[in-house]
């Protein structure tokens, strides 16, 4: 499970990486874009990060759940149930 722990972590390192890209590209063209379009496709991407922290908020909890797994497997004693 650590492993699975890894790579959510990774994901989660790519995709915030990802979301400073856009940021930056956004910033850029919020600096000269203006008019109706401007403020309607800037609403669109605060609502797409939104949900973009959803996302890597069910991420964070799969990578704490597994790293959880990870040390409560060496605690178990007997059969499936840990008993």
């Amino acid at each position: 499970m650590q492993d699975t722990a890894g790579q959510f972590a990774r994901a989660i390192e790519s995709a915030n990486a990802h979301l400073r890209q856009v940021n930056t590209e956004m910033a850029v063209l919020q600096t000269s874009w203006r008019g109706e379009a401007s403020v309607r496709f800037g609403q669109a991407m605060n609502e797409w990060e939104q949900q973009f922290d959803v996302i890597v908020g069910r991420l964070e909890d799969l990578m704490a759940a597994t790293a959880g797994a990870r040390s409560t497997a060496g605690n178990r004693t007997g059969g499936p149930s840990g008993t």
